[in-house]
């Protein structure tokens, strides 16, 4: 059962892969809901859907690895250029010409690199936890687990189940453990239901392969932050003060370099669109379509 269901769904097939999207509402502009694949799919936007829908068209996408779209194992097929071509496909057979663009996690990644290569098909970014590199100072947690991600370990816990031979053997352990670090808000019982059971929709060799793919061809330092600089739309950052994923200091730090509004929520994790869905629906809405002085904002 669902709040809303689309007016309109399909697919596309890119060189074999078949990625599944819907539209939602006939409002202007339009907005593209990028969810964090293959860990989870368009479902992750449930608590935005049916009210953004009454204002705008809203398209959403399962992306590769997940939900209604195909399963590829390569790690080269989960690129950010893959995901990437995958969003501007979409976008073309939904006929929509440019969009504003909501992102959560590390899909921010892939928006950032879509509207510094094709500036005239976005109109805006709503970076949710933004997972970009480099930005607000390395996370202990994922310092420490890289270290061992490809080793076999014995009796791995806490943030050593970040390896790929847990992840791809114990894939449930892996996301249980995950989503109940980011779920830092009291009663959070149905959310960790639901994002667990997303993730089990996929594989654990295909997040590994989505972990490992990400970071394919990776820029230099210097080279992101100068592509960072040269956007040129509205962007507004999203950022829960108590997100261990993505420290909150990454979305401070991607804020001031690009000039963007910055709303932080106090008491929050890495899944503010789940656990306060109509503070982060008001924000978009009333941000949408908007330049404003930068501001910094704590909800």
């Amino acid at each position: 059962m669902r709040a809303r269901y689309p007016d309109s769904e399909g697919y596309i097939d890119r060189e074999g892969v078949g990625i599944y999207f819907e539209v939602h509402g006939e409002g202007e502009p339009t907005l593209m809901l990028i969810p964090s694949s293959p860990i989870t799919h368009s479902r992750s936007w449930k608590g935005q859907i049916p009210y953004l829908a009454r204002h705008f068209k809203v398209i959403t996408m399962d992306g590769r690895g997940n939900g209604r779209s195909d399963r590829p194992t390569a790690v080269e097929a989960h690129t950010r250029k893959e995901n990437i071509a995958d969003m501007l496909a979409v976008m073309d057979a939904a006929g929509v010409d440019s969009a504003a663009f909501v992102a959560h996690c590390h899909a921010n990644w892939w928006v950032v690199e879509l509207v510094a290569a094709h500036p005239e098909r976005a109109l805006a970014l709503v970076a949710i936890e933004p997972g970009i590199p480099y930005l607000g100072g390395g996370n202990p947690y994922w310092a420490m687990s890289s270290d061992t991600f490809e080793e076999v370990l014995e009796e791995p816990s806490g943030w050593q189940l970040f390896n790929r031979h847990l992840i791809e053997t114990e894939h449930r352990r892996w996301l249980e453990f995950f989503f109940t670090e980011q779920l830092v808000e009291p009663h959070s019982t149905k959310q960790l239901e639901d994002m667990v059971g997303w993730g089990l929709e996929s594989t654990g060799e295909i997040l590994v392969a989505g972990e490992l793919g990400q970071e394919l061809s990776a820029p230099e330092r210097e080279e992101f932050e100068e592509l960072c600089r040269s956007l040129d739309l509205p962007i507004l950052v999203i950022h829960g003060e108590l997100d261990p994923c993505q420290l909150v200091g990454k979305g401070r730090a991607f804020a001031d370099l690009v000039e963007a509004d910055l709303v932080v929520f106090e008491g929050v994790g890495h899944l503010p669109h789940g656990r306060e869905p109509v503070k982060v629906n008001r924000l978009i809405k009333d941000f949408v379509g908007r330049v404003g002085v930068r501001i910094e904002v704590t909800a």
